[in-house]
């Protein structure tokens, strides 16, 4: 039924707000959301590249755990599908948040 595939995405969307809550805080700090991914600067890799990198280790993971069990228990499938899903979501933001800096227009999404 459509609202039981809404309802279903809609709780996989929360829980991935509220991961991305609990992954910044650890990864960065309050004034700087980004400082993970500006560590890649140091070695000259731009912020969009340092977040593409991690999705598409996620989506060879994803390809690996379609195919087999994975051997780290605590990392289902689900978990990864999330993970890619909040890195693209931080690209997104990344990208707009560069693009109201260039243009000084705030970007309203959706």
């Amino acid at each position: 039924m459509r609202a039981d595939f809404i309802k279903n995405i809609e709780k996989f969307y929360a829980s991935g707000i509220d991961l991305i809550r609990k992954k910044n805080a650890d990864y960065a700090t309050e004034a700087d959301p980004w400082r993970n991914f500006r560590f890649a600067e140091m070695v000259g890799v731009r912020v969009e590249r340092a977040i593409l990198v991690r999705v598409s280790d996620k989506l060879a993971r994803i390809s690996n755990l379609l195919d087999r069990k994975g051997k780290v228990e605590d990392e289902t499938i689900d978990d990864t599908l999330l993970d890619c899903c909040n890195y693209l979501a931080i690209l997104h933001a990344h990208l707009n948040e560069k693009k109201e800096k260039r243009t000084g227009k705030v970007n309203r999404v959706y």
